[in-house]
């Protein structure tokens, strides 16, 4: 008996996504990661059936779907394109459910319901070392707090109609909404090894107004805090493995097809041993990934389970793209073939918002507790 069972509204889900993907992603996937811009057109069209608001509650006009429902769409979509699966995991993972678990209801209304209209929401990252004064200056003026300074990634930022900004200090841990006309903000475009069409920027401060009236706390203590983290690292998960499964499947077919001394390449054992080896780190990754979602939907302990399932699905994704490259020989690295776009991205993934680094700092901290 199969350890993960979909039930019948989720394999619903997955065949309808897997639908949207290859009918209405997969054409123009490669031309829109040749512009490296943000896919509007697409993503318009996600808004449309409601699907950037997954995990939104319905009072608010979103779907309402559990965090598993949410990786089996991410893992359809990012087995075609991992830059519209990162967007779908930062809308909702990153933006939404701080504002569902923290938000007082004004917010709520205000933001969820525009994010489950199609609005985008962007998130900036917090720092994973401390910065100097002049990089991370926060400071107060007649009651009202002004930050100056650099962040070096924000997601979904470039086309975000708002974002959400934590900040963390001695005296507070707060998220502050930021509207994109906000005064003092100066995002800037990044050129990354990868995911080169999920509108990553970088964001200059200068004298940026931080309104109490557009903040809500972060949670009451730190591990708090480190869950609504793993939310995304289960979002993040979903994407590697989406990678991950499209490297393993191309590698397959091309497998079947290419002829070397008069057989197929299929037919040798070192072929077949990355193969078999692919399947292997594939299946282990996704039991990780959707036992954590599932822990997460039925309200058990998910951190340690969600970092665990990243760390294991990001060497799997990158793994199996460096080795669907050695598969093809030469083709894996040319630009008309999808392979070199698959491994790229699987790299940058490794680093979205916190490192395997820093996430086994983490459970070896919570393990000595």
């Amino acid at each position: 008996m199969s350890l993960l069972k979909l039930n019948n509204e989720q394999n619903m889900i997955r065949n309808e996504f897997r639908k949207f993907a290859i009918s209405e992603i997969e054409p123009t996937a490669e031309e829109i990661e040749k512009q490296g811009e943000f896919p509007k057109i697409i993503v318009g069209k996600l808004a449309e059936l409601g699907l950037l608001g997954l995990i939104i509650p319905e009072q608010y006009g979103g779907v309402e779907l559990d965090l598993t429902s949410l990786c089996i769409a991410v893992e359809e979509i990012s087995r075609v394109s991992a830059s519209i699966g990162t967007i779908l995991v930062v809308n909702n993972c990153m933006v939404a459910y701080p504002l569902m678990m923290f938000g007082n209801e004004k917010q709520k209304e205000k933001y969820l319901n525009r994010l489950a209209e199609g609005e985008i929401g962007g998130y900036i990252c917090e720092p994973e070392i401390d910065l100097p004064k002049e990089k991370n200056d926060l400071k107060q003026d007649e009651g009202n707090l002004f930050f100056s300074g650099h962040r070096e990634l924000v997601l979904n930022g470039e086309a975000a109609d708002f974002y959400i900004f934590p900040i963390q200090t001695k005296e507070f841990a707060k998220y502050f909404i930021l509207e994109k006309s906000v005064k003092g903000l100066f995002p800037n475009p990044m050129n990354l090894l990868g995911l080169r069409t999920a509108g990553f920027m970088n964001a200059e401060f200068q004298d940026l107004p931080l309104l109490d009236e557009n903040s809500f706390p972060m949670g009451k203590d730190e591990l708090n805090n480190s869950k609504i983290k793993d939310i995304a690292n289960i979002g993040f998960s979903a994407v590697s493995l989406g990678i991950a499964q499209t490297c393993l499947e191309t590698s397959i077919k091309y497998a079947k097809e290419r002829l070397q001394f008069g057989k197929s390449i299929s037919k040798y054992a070192a072929i077949r041993d990355i193969l078999a080896e692919m399947k292997t780190r594939i299946e282990t990754a996704r039991l990780l990934v959707y036992e954590a979602a599932s822990r997460f939907d039925n309200g058990e302990d998910y951190s340690n389970q969600a970092k665990i399932a990243r760390i294991v699905a990001n060497e799997t994704g990158y793994w199996c793209g460096l080795n669907a490259i050695q598969v093809h020989g030469g083709y894996g690295y040319m630009k008309d073939y999808p392979l070199e776009r698959f491994f790229r991205d699987a790299k940058v993934v490794q680093h979205l918002e916190a490192s395997s680094r820093i996430m086994k700092l983490d459970i070896a901290r919570q393990l000595l507790r």
